[in-house]
């Protein structure tokens, strides 16, 4: 039996409810742009993702924060910027994040592992 996993292109598109593609569409162009015009050699542009957990009481719910910076360069040095947020997801069987919650299986008991 194949292992379930989180579906990365679902869990980029509900992260921050949309909003953090965005943000790392337009980062990503920034520093690809600058890097172009203004790189040389030594000098290089820069994207970063850290994305935190932590759980929410004592259910099958995490809060995930969110933080994407860039540094692109210019004629004269470079322009960063950093966008921070938090969204709530589920934790299904198998470790799988989702925003919505998972159904229950059949004899009424949720479980998180695989058998």
């Amino acid at each position: 039996m194949a292992q379930i996993k989180t579906d990365v292109d679902a869990f980029f598109s509900e992260l921050e409810a949309g909003t953090f593609k965005a943000k790392l569409q337009h980062m990503l162009s920034e520093v690809a742009l600058g890097q172009v015009i203004h790189g040389g050699k030594n000098r290089k542009g820069k994207v970063n993702i850290e994305l935190s957990f932590q759980q929410v009481g004592d259910n099958n719910q995490v809060m995930l924060s969110s933080k994407v910076s860039f540094t692109a360069l210019t004629k004269r040095g470079a322009k960063a910027e950093t966008a921070t947020n938090e969204t709530p997801f589920y934790v299904g069987k198998g470790g799988v994040l989702t925003i919505e919650q998972p159904k229950e299986e059949f004899n009424g008991q949720f479980s998180l592992v695989q058998q």
